[in-house]
């Protein structure tokens, strides 16, 4: 049910992301694929979303910024995703989100989420779409049975949110620069937040 961070395979591994809501469905009926928000916003089908290792998680992440960064209106922001959006008070904008809410916003939405850790077989990723720069983003069109999902925690065996996984990777990372290369807008989100960690962001509506 549970496995430590520190035990994780980060070459390796595969991983899902969700809300911290989702979990104790996720527990009794595994992960079921769905079309979500983010989904939504990319056109895709409906699938179980998983990354291989760190260069997966960078790699879904920074295309998520990205997508927030360079393509998403105001006005197309998730009704799902609002609440982390602070900042902002006219949703009816036509304007794409600045760099720093989007980095706010995300920031927000990591810290209400957490990892599972995948067991996936041979047979399953023959049946994957696999994409993204680094071909580490998989999608699967079945179900993962509960038994093969752990939740990803730290040595005291807490769950840790998105955000504290991301941000531990961005630990780990944060001087080798092919990865920064590859991995620009993640990179760019968490020095912002490092820059700006003595503020609130839980901000005031402008």
């Amino acid at each position: 049910m549970f496995i430590n961070i520190n035990d994780c395979d980060f070459n390796d591994d595969y991983f899902h992301f969700t809300n911290k809501e989702n979990i104790s469905n996720i527990l009794n009926e595994g992960l079921l694929p769905t079309n979500g928000p983010a989904s939504q916003l990319v056109k895709d089908k409906a699938n179980v979303s998983i990354s291989q290792g760190i260069k997966g998680i960078l790699g879904i992440l920074n295309s998520f910024i990205f997508v927030f960064t360079t393509e998403v209106k105001i006005s197309d922001i998730p009704e799902e995703y609002k609440k982390y959006f602070s900042e902002i008070s006219d949703f009816n904008s036509n304007d794409l989100i600045p760099k720093d809410i989007v980095y706010k916003g995300m920031s927000r939405k990591l810290k209400d989420e957490v990892y599972f850790r995948v067991e996936i077989d041979d047979k399953q990723l023959e049946k994957a779409k696999i994409g993204g720069l680094t071909g580490y983003d998989i999608k699967l069109p079945m179900a993962i049975d509960k038994s093969k999902l752990q939740i990803v925690t730290d040595e005291n065996n807490d769950i840790l949110t998105a955000y504290d996984v991301a941000f531990n990777i961005y630990e780990k990372v944060k001087n080798i620069e092919i990865f920064k290369e590859m991995n620009e807008d993640f990179f760019e989100m968490f020095e912002f937040i490092e820059n700006n960690k003595d503020n609130n962001f839980t901000g005031k509506k402008r």
